[in-house]
């Protein structure tokens, strides 16, 4: 399995995030922050052709609890999810916390609170591509 999941959408950019903002909190999660990356670097002067949102998500809960296990783990967190175009195509995707959390922390038992987290992103992804 790759790093990253990633899903197509027949959806526009702009449908696939009104799906985004409501799949988030009926899973449990927030939104903290959003960026708008095309409209960043054009303010700074460099043109993205393609769309390109970042969400940061967090459940607040499981983030206290992998925190306590590994602070370092701060690095990583909170969550993102991306919906941005390539080509045409409207793409959600998100690097899968369970390939990269494990390989920078050893802390006992965070399988058991990453992998409910991952599946909960992929869910909302699925549910905000159709």
């Amino acid at each position: 399995m790759s790093d990253l999941y990633i899903k197509d959408s027949s959806l526009s950019i702009n449908e696939v995030i009104e799906k985004l903002k409501e799949a988030v909190p009926n899973n449990q999660f927030g939104i903290l922050h959003s960026y708008d990356i095309k409209q960043t670097l054009a303010g700074k002067g460099h043109e993205l052709t393609e769309e390109c949102h970042v969400f940061e998500v967090c459940n607040p809960k499981v983030a206290k609890d992998i925190l306590e296990k590994d602070m370092n783990l701060a690095t990583v967190l909170p969550c993102r999810i991306s919906v941005y175009t390539q080509d045409g195509a409207t793409k959600v995707g998100l690097a899968l916390p369970s390939k990269h959390i494990t390989q920078l922390s050893d802390a006992d038992e965070l399988s058991s609170l990453i992998d409910p987290v991952e599946q909960t992103l992929i869910k909302i992804i699925d549910q905000s591509v159709v």
